[in-house]
């Protein structure tokens, strides 16, 4: 029953920044490319790494003793999104130090190089282009906001060096056609259509319980990943019978909300659809109380509302609200979570995850070539991206963590929208607030609570 296929467009403004911002980039020479792969050789590049503002890290309690494989990991570690950008490190680092505690790569330690964005696309593609040029770096992981990760893959793509996103979503990453550039994460179509699948199912589940969805509304960012947000939402809505009652866009970090809450007040939908990230998801939920505004489903794409520091910042305020995961403590890797919780002293969430996996996906990638006796290059490790398929569980690691069992980089089309390098077999749970917990509610075969319905925000 799909309806006339219908594309995405991108914001005008945000596409003709990230086109100039790139221009001076061309296309990536032979020697560019032959310093990049050099990384996993050059002993000089290791000592290189260390002397890059400190951000280098050494393996910790290591049986592998071999020239360190130098990767790059380019996050917001300043700023405002520096509880996020710490979240994600942190799961790199535990998956570095199980994989070097296990031998590295046939005695090679992976040795992580890190990158601050700042949050900001300039920034971004300035410390890009220092993993690569200065610090070595044969492949790159990043970069989580989507308009940053947009235009250091482009910085990656010209340099010749693979890059794999743990956690961007905006549909058109990969959607460029680049060889060298690789995503993890669910996209944003498969976030909205895995979220307003759940409000079917809940309003399907049992008829006695009077939950009936029949409408939605979007409040997000007016940023190019909003936009997307808003567009897929009124599609899937459209798609499965229910009403689109309109968008909220606001300007990322804005200082009050308080006339946007108004809006979505009039606009009164059945269920709302989020998408903030951490400091606005605060706002929002702060100014929807003070506006006495009490959606009764109030659902997020999981963003801001999964980091360790929304819950603590507002409290009682969150109970009932409902979150896309790509993670949750207790539904999968159960081992590891505990280890990351004991070691940094919060819950491992779906950002943190993601990241501890692609440190395994290169992991697999890089043992796959030096078990086929290949030199390990940039090259060779992104022809070795390109047809790797792990089920299940890692070799010689854990199970996958995510709540799938496929990870596989392809490419696929939906709704006009094209998917080069994308791990189509990503899903997601969804999750709720229950006192003072996020408990996964969906799928239902799975969940071990029941959602709470109208959400009382105290």
């Amino acid at each position: 029953m799909r309806k006339q296929l219908v594309a995405l467009t991108l914001s005008a403004a945000m596409a003709a920044g990230m086109l100039s911002g790139c221009g001076g980039y061309g296309s990536g020479s032979g020697g560019q490319k032959d310093a990049a792969e050099a990384a996993g050789t050059a002993a000089a590049a290791s000592s290189a790494a260390a002397g890059s503002d400190g951000t280098a890290e050494p393996a910790k309690a290591s049986t592998a003793d071999g020239e360190p494989i130098l990767i790059g990991a380019l996050y917001p570690m300043t700023g405002a999104l520096a509880d996020s950008g710490q979240n994600m490190k942190d799961g790199i680092d535990l998956a570095v130090e199980e994989i070097n505690a296990a031998g590295g790569i046939s005695g090679r330690p992976i040795q992580i190089v890190y990158g601050d964005t700042q949050g900001a696309n300039a920034t971004g593609m300035t410390e890009m282009e220092r993993l690569i040029t200065q610090d070595k770096v044969m492949a790159v992981m990043g970069a989580y906001q989507s308009g940053v990760t947009e235009v250091v893959s482009q910085v990656a793509e010209n340099y010749q060096v693979p890059m794999i996103t743990a956690n961007a979503t905006s549909d058109s990453l990969t959607s460029h056609g680049y060889e060298y550039f690789f995503r993890l994460a669910p996209t944003n179509m498969m976030f909205i259509r895995d979220m307003e699948q759940y409000l079917l199912d809940l309003s399907a589940k049992d008829p006695a319980d009077d939950i009936d969805v029949k409408s939605v509304a979007v409040c997000a960012d007016n940023t190019e990943l909003g936009q997307q947000t808003a567009t897929w939402a009124k599609y899937f809505a459209e798609e499965n019978g229910l009403e689109f009652k309109g968008e909220v866009l606001y300007s990322q970090g804005a200082a009050d909300l308080t006339s946007e809450v108004l809006q979505l007040k009039s606009l009164n939908p059945d269920a709302l659809i989020v998408d903030n990230y951490v400091s606005d998801a605060i706002l929002l939920t702060k100014t929807m109380n003070e506006q006495g505004y009490k959606p009764n489903i109030m659902i997020a794409k999981a963003n801001g509302y999964t980091e360790s520091s929304y819950l603590p910042s507002v409290g009682g305020l969150a109970n009932g609200i409902l979150t896309a995961t790509e993670f949750l403590p207790g539904d999968k890797g159960t081992k590891v979570s505990d280890t990351f919780k004991a070691k940094y002293g919060v819950d491992m969430n779906g950002h943190s995850a993601e990241a501890y996996t692609v440190v395994w996906i290169f992991r697999t990638a890089l043992q796959n070539l030096a078990d086929a006796g290949k030199e390990i290059t940039s090259e060779a490790l992104k022809d070795e991206l390109s047809t790797l398929e792990i089920k299940d569980a890692f070799p010689g690691g854990e199970e996958i963590i995510l709540p799938y069992d496929t990870i596989k980089f392809s490419e696929s089309e939906f709704n006009g929208i094209p998917y080069k390098n994308t791990n189509m077999d990503g899903k997601l749970t969804i999750a709720q607030f229950q006192d003072g917990s996020l408990v996964t509610v969906w799928p239902f075969d799975i969940a071990k609570h029941d959602t709470i319905y109208p959400a009382p925000f105290n």
